[in-house]
């Protein structure tokens, strides 16, 4: 199994989303994600994306709700003002169920499996969320699944998705250790690289993590 998290990103300080969070008894971890930017890592019984899409219609700001599942595939979902602006998927139709004969038998054998081309491969959507001056055309090269960096490759797609979510945050400006990462690995002292403890907000009734190792 690889890595599995949910977050949500809102152009705003903590000393102004962590109050709306509190008033709505979320539950999870919150930290300074940049200049004026928060990251909220909330419990698994809330949702990231309604997280992101709440923060993002109180504050009337840019806001971003993002799931990497098991290393395969990045689904972010971007809003502004409350409203989806848009719908990014690294790998359309990964949950689909897959076709079968009448014997239960997949119509399409594995080793002829394509990857298809990622869903809202938008980089302009991305920009009102930015830390800092962007690279757009190494921004759109990373939601096209294409890496920057040629060891982060599989026949020139990304090998894992945390890699490529990690290439558009950093793109973005952000410190990308503190975005690539969720609650669950928080709660069990996994802190992103150059974090202390004591960085954490706590929310709800989440314990603060000692540091593993």
């Amino acid at each position: 199994m690889g890595s599995f998290y949910g977050n949500a990103l809102v152009a705003r300080p903590c000393e102004e989303a962590v109050p709306l969070l509190a008033g709505e008894g979320i539950t999870g971890y919150a930290l300074p994600a940049g200049p004026g930017h928060t990251v909220v890592y909330p419990d698994p019984e809330t949702s990231s994306c309604d997280v992101a899409g709440g923060l993002s219609k109180l504050l009337g700001a840019p806001a971003v709700g993002t799931y990497v599942f098991d290393s395969d595939v990045v689904v972010m979902l971007v809003f502004e003002d409350g409203v989806l602006r848009l719908h990014y998927d690294s790998c359309p139709g990964y949950f689909d169920e897959p076709e079968t004969d009448e014997d239960g038998n997949p119509l399409t054998p594995v080793d002829d499996f394509a990857f298809p081309a990622p869903e809202g491969v938008d980089p302009d959507a991305f920009l009102p969320l930015a830390a800092g001056p962007v690279d757009r055309a190494a921004l759109e090269s990373a939601l096209r699944g294409v890496p920057l960096d040629p060891d982060d490759g599989d026949d020139g797609r990304y090998a894992l998705a945390e890699a490529q979510h990690y290439d558009v945050v950093a793109c973005l400006r952000f410190d990308a250790a503190r975005l690539t990462t969720g609650f669950r690995y928080l709660a069990r002292g996994e802190l992103p690289h150059g974090t202390a403890a004591g960085d954490l907000v706590t929310l709800g009734g989440a314990v603060r993590p000692t540091p593993a190792g």
